[in-house]
């Protein structure tokens, strides 16, 4: 076996030519698969990622049989005594933060200008850090209890700017009008357009004093990691089995989860579109290269050689081209992603409206899969 593979790598440099055009061939589709899955995950990790830190964390917790519902008195079915729930979840080892939040809605007021919006009362020294993804455009993050922040279309209706007065117009659970002149403090572009044109952010004291009550409608969560949720929700139900915890991507099914599958879907689908291109073009240029050997063979068979014999060494020449291309395909694709590393520009996705950056993330498992297409190549191309 030795020595056929010592003959099988000295054929390699026999005809320099042939060997480099097949290398190369090898090479280039196995750096374009490469790039396309890295590309893929890229934008697949960052619609993750906006989702999470942008505003639902990795999940969140509701009362037993409260999402989903519409009820006449929804804060019935508010989460009560908070604060003493929050030290016993942050005790579990899944789980590393909590953000407690109420949500309502209310009237906008400034000037002659009253509109509707939706509101959400947040602890700043616990979500500035986590929720990175707001993107402000202008002035900063909540941070006193006097101020507000305002989704970017929802403030250009109103036609506010950075120190302006807004006043808060809401209904208390108990039916009474209550209100708050607030200072806006920032103007955030999420990239979705029914969050952007509604949507303001006040500290949760103050959305408490607005609606009378102590209760939050929810607490969403910062996990050890996005496959950990399983774990997360025994442990929620540990705390209490009044709880029910709802990961990110069912409170973001039209957003997220819609986006994601349909891209998955199309790129399945051009996934395989390449790999069958990269494979009959390494097929082609391994298989034109043996039959123009013809000569070469017969006279080897005409010398005593056996078929099975020469079959093991062109088999392992191909197999060679198919590592030493594919290897040199792994190692331009890494050239590519040191390249790319400042990421790549992209217009706005499916339900977005804003512009992104995507980074490639080439995953061990595509190089295993890069690796083996043009073995799996080279080695069909020779049993032909």
């Amino acid at each position: 076996m030795n020595e056929i593979l010592k003959l099988a790598w000295r054929n390699l440099f026999r005809n320099v030519r042939r060997t480099s055009a097949s290398l190369i061939t090898v090479a280039l589709g196995a750096t374009g698969l490469l790039v396309f899955q890295g590309f893929n995950t890229g934008i697949m990790n960052q619609y993750r990622e906006n989702t999470i830190h942008g505003y639902y964390g990795y999940g969140q917790i509701f009362s037993k049989g409260y999402y989903g519902k519409v009820t006449e008195k929804p804060w019935e079915n508010w989460i009560e005594n908070w604060n003493d729930l929050d030290q016993k979840l942050k005790a579990q080892p899944d789980i590393k933060e909590t953000f407690p939040r109420l949500s309502f809605y209310s009237f906008l007021v400034k000037g002659g200008i009253n509109l509707g919006g939706r509101g959400e009362g947040v602890l700043p020294e616990r979500e500035n850090k986590f929720f990175n993804q707001l993107n402000f455009i202008a002035g900063k993050n909540l941070q006193a209890p006097d101020e507000i922040i305002l989704g970017k279309g929802l403030a250009d209706s109103l036609g506010a700017k950075i120190g302006d007065t807004v006043t808060v117009l809401t209904q208390t659970i108990h039916g009474q009008l209550n209100g708050a002149d607030l200072h806006v403090a920032g103007i955030f572009h999420m990239g979705i357009k029914a969050i952007d044109d509604q949507y303001f952010r006040i500290s949760l004291p103050q959305a408490q004093s607005l609606l009378d009550t102590q209760k939050v409608e929810s607490i969403a969560l910062d996990t050890s990691g996005v496959d950990s949720w399983p774990k997360v929700e025994k442990e929620v139900l540990q705390v209490s089995d009044k709880l029910e915890p709802v990961r990110f991507e069912i409170l973001d099914k039209v957003y997220y989860q819609n986006s994601v599958d349909f891209l998955n879907a199309q790129f399945s689908f051009i996934r395989l579109i390449i790999l069958l291109i990269v494979a009959l073009g390494i097929f082609n240029t391994i298989a034109v290269g043996l039959l123009e050997r013809g000569g070469e063979i017969g006279a080897l068979r005409a010398n005593g050689e056996t078929r099975l014999r020469l079959f093991k060494i062109l088999l392992l020449e191909s197999g060679l081209i198919g590592v030493l291309g594919g290897l040199f395909g792994a190692v331009l694709a890494l050239a590519l992603w040191a390249l790319l590393s400042g990421g790549i520009p992209m217009p706005p996705g499916p339900g977005i409206t804003r512009h992104y950056l995507i980074f490639l993330e080439i995953l061990p498992i595509h190089f295993v899969q890069a690796l083996l297409l043009p073995i799996l190549a080279t080695a069909a191309a020779s049993l032909w």
